[in-house]
């Protein structure tokens, strides 16, 4: 779908105030949810690698990309890119909510320990991306995985390869 490129001043001020909006929500509920982990790490004094891997970072960024990319591919596939819904929930939600540049200054704490482990970590949390955007570009709200839809769906990898791309651009 086209965008719409004359837009009423009333609704470019609401679009441009709904990503900052979203995107406050995003990033204070992943601050809240990582300072979870951080809080509860914060007894032990002897750091090992496995304590060094941001999990919660990573399952946040893992939902976020899956959620998004699913509602791109179903509920706000047909919705003009300049839509309010849209700005305020992908651009603003989904975009504070997963930090790819908040995962790898986590993974500088790890890069003291081992190079190897650090960039073997950063390689999965990468790669788990684009399993979520993938596996989101597969479901539908009807089922939890539609593997025949797919078939129906000429451009999906490209799609959801195109999404991550963009998204960890814009980090």
């Amino acid at each position: 779908m086209p965008a719409k490129v004359t837009v009423k001043p009333r609704e470019f001020v609401m679009t441009l105030s709904s990503a900052p909006a979203g995107g406050f929500v995003g990033t204070l509920l992943r601050d809240l949810v990582t300072g979870l982990e951080h809080f509860s790490s914060a007894t032990s004094s002897y750091v090992t690698r496995p304590q060094e891997i941001p999990r919660v970072l990573l399952g946040v960024n893992f939902v976020g990309v899956f959620l998004a990319t699913h509602l791109l591919r179903g509920p706000l596939r047909h919705h003009d890119p300049n839509d309010l819904t849209r700005v305020l929930v992908i651009t603003g939600f989904f975009g504070g909510l997963t930090s790819y540049s908040s995962l790898f200054v986590d993974l500088a704490a790890i890069w003291h320990l081992s190079i190897g482990w650090c960039l073997g970590v950063a390689l999965g949390a990468i790669l788990s991306g684009v399993l979520a955007g993938f596996c989101g570009g597969l479901t539908t709200f009807s089922s939890a995985f539609a593997i025949p839809a797919i078939l129906q769906r000429e451009h999906h990898l490209g799609f959801s390869l195109a999404l991550i791309i963009t998204t960890v651009a814009t980090e």
